[in-house]
């Protein structure tokens, strides 16, 4: 069963929270000075690789925002908390924030789990978050948002055009594992559906629990069924150990196709050659021409490497567009009512048709049954492949409009 302790403590608390929030008022005029924009991410904890580079991007983001005069001639500044990947810890800072006299504005933490404690703080005080890595679909659809957006694609549709290119090479059985945590489960159940739109059989269905994947066992009861294609939930340190596993365990399956991982540059310097052919779903890649609210992709990426001395990957590119995207609502806010109203800038980004550096981005109008859910953001299947000198290159290989090559397949 999923671990729903944290989201229960942060239900529990809502009503304390817009008792708060209430008795300060609404909207809060912003003091004469900086903008302060707050968040966590996982910079300790399970998560502290990827989250690091989600706050990478924030920073970033502020910094050049701050360059081409801040928002409407004010300085913005970032004030970012360590949530130690538990959100429990993540619900209490973001009740700090939503219930402070200083903080103008938020944005979401990293990962679904992390990201539905939040959303019981933010939706009770009334806190338009834009949730720069939850994508799954679960924390969206028949919920009635009313103050959270999901700037992701949705988890569910991310494996959908790995099956559909192995189908069409002639696959017909898939096995499949998961991390037992609401992101992942997300997934299997797309996993479950795409598979059923291509008569693929699913012949081993097995989850594991949070901290206890064991990927050699994991990986030899996918073997024992033979399936033509691995698909495998999980988050990156298990991606890489799963990968690994496979190709360590002599089971040679079609496609092995991994949720998180070959989106990563280092993905093939963390799983060496166990890597070739993998493949997996991105909203973006390096490659990809984008332009937002302060940069375009080719300046982000420039200015990336100069400051972290590394090439950006599409968690990076989410923290910068969350910045892009807050930033636009509340230079328009300012605009039209003169102060950070938050129900101003709720209405904007809720009806908003915008792009920033990850891509575009609209949503589920306000009285949707899905509302805040993305609906502009499509992904991409990238795989790894041999660069003809005896490394790996990361090539799109799906959809065909956008494919820089051919997939290959390791049987």
């Amino acid at each position: 069963m999923i671990d729903s302790r944290p989201l229960r403590l942060a239900v529990a608390i809502g009503p304390l929270i817009a008792l708060a929030v209430g008795c300060r008022g609404s909207p809060v005029a912003p003091e004469p000075g900086p903008i302060i924009v707050a968040a966590t991410y996982s910079e300790t904890g399970r998560h502290q690789k990827s989250a690091t580079e989600l706050a990478m991007g924030y920073r970033l983001a502020v910094e050049m925002l701050n360059e081409k005069g801040g928002i409407r001639g004010r300085e913005v500044r970032l004030v970012l908390r360590d949530d130690a990947s538990d959100p429990v810890a993540a619900a209490r800072h973001y009740f700090d924030f939503v219930t402070s006299d200083t903080v103008d504005a938020i944005l979401g933490p990293y990962g679904s789990p992390i990201t539905e404690a939040v959303m019981a703080v933010t939706e009770a005080a009334g806190w338009p978050m834009i949730a720069p890595l939850a994508s799954a679909p679960e924390l969206w659809r028949g919920r009635e948002r009313r103050w959270s957006l999901q700037l992701l694609n949705p988890s569910s549709s991310q494996h959908q055009g790995a099956l559909a290119l192995a189908a069409a090479h002639g696959a017909r059985t898939v096995a499949l594992v998961y991390e037992n945590t609401l992101f992942p489960a997300g997934m299997a159940r797309g996993v479950r559906d795409v598979a059923t739109t291509h008569g693929l059989e699913i012949l081993l269905d097995r989850s594991y629990e949070i901290g206890k994947a064991d990927p050699v066992e994991l990986v030899s009861a996918a073997r024992d069924t033979n399936a033509d294609v691995f698909a495998g939930a999980a988050y990156y340190p298990e991606a890489v150990a799963l990968a690994k596993a496979v190709a360590e365990s002599g089971y040679v399956p079609m496609l092995v196709s991994l949720n998180l991982g070959p989106d990563a540059a280092q993905f093939a310097h963390d799983a060496g050659g166990s890597a070739r052919c993998v493949v997996g779903n991105t909203p973006w890649l390096p490659g990809i021409r984008t332009a937002g609210f302060i940069a375009d992709s080719e300046t982000f990426i420039q200015r990336y490497r100069s400051a972290y001395d590394a090439l950006p990957d599409d968690t990076g590119a989410a923290g910068f567009g969350a910045v892009e995207l807050i930033s636009e609502a509340m230079e328009a806010t300012l605009t039209a009512v003169g102060e950070i109203d938050r129900a101003t800038m709720r209405d904007h980004l809720f009806a908003m048709s915008s792009r920033s550096v990850l891509g575009p981005f609209a949503v589920a109008p306000l009285g949707d049954e899905q509302a805040g859910a993305q609906l502009a953001l499509s992904g991409l299947q990238v795989q790894w492949q041999d660069d003809g000198v005896g490394g790996l290159v990361q090539r799109i290989v799906h959809p065909a409009e956008a494919a820089e090559a051919e997939p290959c397949f390791l049987r």
